[in-house]
């Protein structure tokens, strides 16, 4: 199962990323040297973690599956 924890902490870790940018974007959102990212492209980062995360949790599930 060391492969599994590795990967667990790894996503803890990028999850932690991404809330560490977002609050960073909130707190910064009046910066004039930040760039401005419009709503739909918003939307299509978020899409594409939540699909990346999604199959990634589903991988995990499989390989737990599979050591029953």
């Amino acid at each position: 199962m060391g492969k599994l924890e590795e990967a667990l902490a790894r996503l803890e870790r990028a999850v932690a990323r991404l809330e560490a940018a977002a609050s960073a974007d909130r707190r910064g959102s009046g910066s004039p040297d930040m760039r401005e990212i419009d709503d739909a492209e918003l939307g299509g980062i978020a899409d594409e973690i939540a699909a990346r995360v999604d199959g990634a949790l589903a991988k995990i599930g499989r390989i737990l599956g599979e050591g029953r």
